[in-house]
This record gives structure tokens, sequence and C-alpha cells, in this order.
């Protein structure tokens, strides 16, 4: 049995925390052991959702700058679990892992999932990540087009990154008719109105502010609310941003919230404004719920949007665009009927959790059958996950 260590830059409720969550309680365990979880940030959520599972979760208490004694304490944590192949996740915790490595503090076979995130970093940032990425094993990207920006903008060897695409298992989950009536009448609302949803972080990627300048135009010809489920360091900004276009009775923020299928089965249109974004799980489950989605034409998303088929794509940062759509969802229900419909078959036949975990155990094997070398490993054979 092969020992599995998880290494995340936080813990907090994302997709890519959600991601190291799944593979953590959903791996075969007559195949892969999971030896830890690291938080390089002060433990969030899912960490406490691990411990209370019995997993063994670790945290570097990063709070500020980096330094060679959170590097050390890393590599005490590799040497104490003793993994047959750490996976990184998230820029952070993958130059902590390669860095380990480059200083000799352990040596193990590196997995590296660096997610969207890559695309914002600074210039130092990617000297770094340029000066690491021999220590990598493999890399295994969300979407084709994150693989492609890592292979054309920043040359990594193709023959080492696989696209492993996201998945969920909520398309079995049907909307939930009581959760529906219940969360609608808390806030409200009555058969007639439209309410619109969106879910993710409160920061700049995800484009809120454009779905609130939308929503503020639609309100003066139709019955509609919208509900921004999720925390960030831009919430104060756009609760200002609510009362500057006149939303305070429009517009709910519920916060970080843990039910959120119950949400979801109150939503009629979900709607993903990013301004980038890789292949969103908050997506996925809106899609395989049976939502009727709306989403910016950004980076992975229409992989698995395809326009007027099993829902709508629009450019990103264009509050007109998102109003547009909106209108004709909210105008006919039918519509809604059909995307959604699509939406949740999507889900079902491309995008199951089982696949997911069965591709990234596939790799698992590959890494851990070549066992612990220096910095070049070779290949496994093939990409997993791309439907």
């Amino acid at each position: 049995m092969k020992r599995v260590l998880f290494v995340a830059t936080s813990t907090t409720q994302g997709g890519a925390e959600k991601t190291v969550y799944t593979l953590a309680t959903l791996l075969d365990p007559q195949k892969f052991q999971v030896a830890g979880i690291v938080s390089l940030k002060p433990k969030g959520v899912f960490a406490e959702k691990l411990e209370s599972m019995g997993h063994k979760v670790y945290t570097l208490g990063l709070t500020g700058r980096p330094n060679l004694g959170h590097l050390k304490a890393l590599g005490d944590i590799v040497r104490e679990t003793k993994p047959d192949l750490v996976h990184a996740v998230m820029f952070q915790a993958i130059q902590f892992s390669r860095a380990m490595r480059l200083f000799g503090y352990a040596e193990f076979p590196l997995l590296s999932a660096p997610r969207v995130h890559y695309r914002t970093r600074s210039n130092f940032s990617l000297w770094i990540d340029r000066l690491l990425k021999p220590f990598d094993a493999m890399l295994a990207t969300e979407s084709e087009a994150s693989r492609k920006y890592l292979l054309e903008k920043l040359k990594y060897d193709p023959d080492k990154v696989v696209t492993v695409y996201n998945g969920t298992d909520i398309a079995s989950w049907p909307l939930s008719k009581v959760d529906r009536e219940r969360v609608r009448g808390k806030l409200g609302l009555g058969p007639e109105h439209v309410l619109i949803g969106a879910v993710g972080r409160l920061d700049e990627q995800k484009g809120h502010r454009f779905l609130l300048e939308a929503v503020a135009q639609l309100k003066a010809a139709h019955k509609v609310k919208l509900a921004v489920v999720g925390e960030g360091p831009l919430r104060g900004e756009l609760e200002a941003l609510a009362r500057s276009l006149h939303l305070e009775h429009d517009v709910v923020f519920p916060g970080e919230l843990q039910n959120i299928p119950v949400w979801l089965s109150a939503f009629d249109i979900f709607v993903q404004p990013s301004l980038w974004e890789g292949l969103p799980n908050a997506l996925l489950e809106a899609m395989g719920m049976g939502l009727p989605v709306i989403a910016t034409k950004v980076d992975g998303v229409p992989e698995l949007v395809q326009h007027d088929v099993n829902g709508l794509l629009v450019e990103a940062g264009q509050p007109q665009g998102l109003f547009m759509a909106i209108q004709d969802l909210a105008l006919d229900a039918a519509f809604r009927g059909r995307l959604a419909s699509a939406a949740k078959r999507t889900i079902q036949e491309k995008f199951k959790l089982a696949d997911m975990i069965a591709n990234y155990e596939k790799l698992y094997a590959k890494l851990t059958a070549v066992g612990s070398r220096p910095p070049n490993f070779p290949k496994p054979e093939g990409t997993y996950g791309i439907p």
C-alpha cells in the first residue's frame, strides 16, 4: 500500500481545497493510505472535517512571508510521515514542496497541481517557478486551458503535464422542494420571483461586481433577487457597491455556508461571472443539481459549458452581457428547463467524481511505481480525465 501526503496552501472552503478533501477521504484504502494533510496556512474548515474523520492534519501556521524555518518544518513532517508520494496543490504549496527537494530536506516523487492561479503571479514568483519546476515528477491541471497555459506561456515539458478534470457526485442529488420553499420563504420570495445565485470566494477573480451591475439593470423590469454565497476580502466593498446601486433589498450575502445544495435548490439561475477560472467546482455542482447556468467564457469554462446547449456563455467583465443572458432565462422557463436538463446530463456523463478519483489513482500508481529519484522522473504514459 502506497502512502500519499497532501500539501495544500490552505484548507479553507475553496475549489482546490475541496479537491484535497475529496481525495483524502475517497481514495481506495486497499491501494493508498493517506499519510497526512499539510496546510501551509492556519487550519480551515476542511482541516477540521478531516480531523473529525481521524486524519492527521498539520499546519505550518503561515500568515506572512515564508522563511527557511517553515521549509524545515515541512521537511520534518515529510520525514515523520514517510510518504511514497507528495501531492502538492496550489502555487505556494508547490514551491514549498519543490524547495524541500532543492535543499535536501526530504526526497520523494512530487505531483504538483498548480490550478489556475499561475496566471496572476508576479514575475518574481514565475522566476521562482522556473527555477524549481524540474523537481516535479508530474503536474496535473484541472483543465486543458490550464495545461495549454503551462506549456505555451511557462514552457513546461508537455510530457510532464496531464489534465485530470474535476468531478462531482452531486449529479445524483435532486433539487429539494422542501429546501427550496424554506430558503425562498426566508427571503420573502413568491413563485413569481426569479432567484439568481452565485457561489464563490468574494475576491477580484470571481467578478461579482459585474453581476451586481447586471442585477441593477434587471430589477427595473423583472422580479429578481440575487444571493451571493461565500466569504472573502471584498465582502465590504461588494456590500457597499450593492448599496450604491440601490440593491439593499435585492441582494443578500449569506456568507460561507456548509449547506450549498440547500441554496442551489432555491436558485432559478446560477451565474459564474469569473474573470479567470480553471474548472470551477461551484459551476460543476450547479450543473449537476440541474440548474440553468450562465458563465463567463474564460479559460477552462468552455470545456464544461457549451453555449446554448447546456448553458450560456458571456464575455468576462461585461455587465451588459450578463444582463441580457439573465433576462433571456428569466423570461423563458422552458429555455431554463432545456439548459438545466442538458447541464445535468453533461455532469453525469463526463464529470463524475468517481472518474476523477480513478484518474488520480492511476497517476499515483504510475508515480509510486517509479519510486523516489532525483529531479527528473519518467512520465506516466497518457493523460487522464479528458472527455
